[in-house]
Formats: structure tokens, sequence, C-alpha cells
């Protein structure tokens, strides 16, 4: 599936969903090499983020502008919390 987010990047994720019921983040899993400064980054005050999946469907997340986490697993997939702060 295909992330786009309000800083015009396109990435391909494994999943995204949210806002969880505990912590109210956006998460989503991807794979990438990059460093996760560089990660980082591409998301740290983001505006909006927009899903477009044929199995999950499309959806909009707007206003998770904190990066709450990044972290990189043993597999080598990254995953991101975002939350809206306040």
């Amino acid at each position: 599936m295909k992330l786009t987010t309000s800083k015009g990047k396109t990435f391909d994720v494994n999943w995204i969903d949210g806002p969880t019921i505990t912590s109210g983040d956006v998460v989503l899993q991807m794979k990438d090499s990059r460093k996760l400064s560089k990660i980082a980054a591409d998301f740290e005050g983001v505006e909006s983020l927009k899903r477009e999946s044929e199995t999950q469907g499309n959806k909009e997340w707007i206003g998770y502008t904190v990066l709450q986490s990044i972290s990189r697993r043993l597999d080598g997939t990254v995953l991101i919390s975002l939350n809206k702060g306040e």
C-alpha cells in the first residue's frame, strides 16, 4: 500500500492504522534501510497522511504532527508512531 505525507513524500508501507485506543497514535510499519534520523525527518511535523490500499481502503489522518517514536526491528522493518500532541 502507498502512504503519502503532506510533505509530498510517498512510501510503500506494510500497514498503517489508528488512532490506537490506548495512546491515540497512528502507527505504521515499513521497510526502510536508511538511518532512523533520515526517516524521522520525513515524518516529523507532517500535517496529514493519506493511505491508498486496495485491501484496507483509502484513509486520511490529519493533525498527527508529533513523531512519538521510531524504531527498527530485527527483521529490518521500521515502526513509527505519530501523535496529535497538545
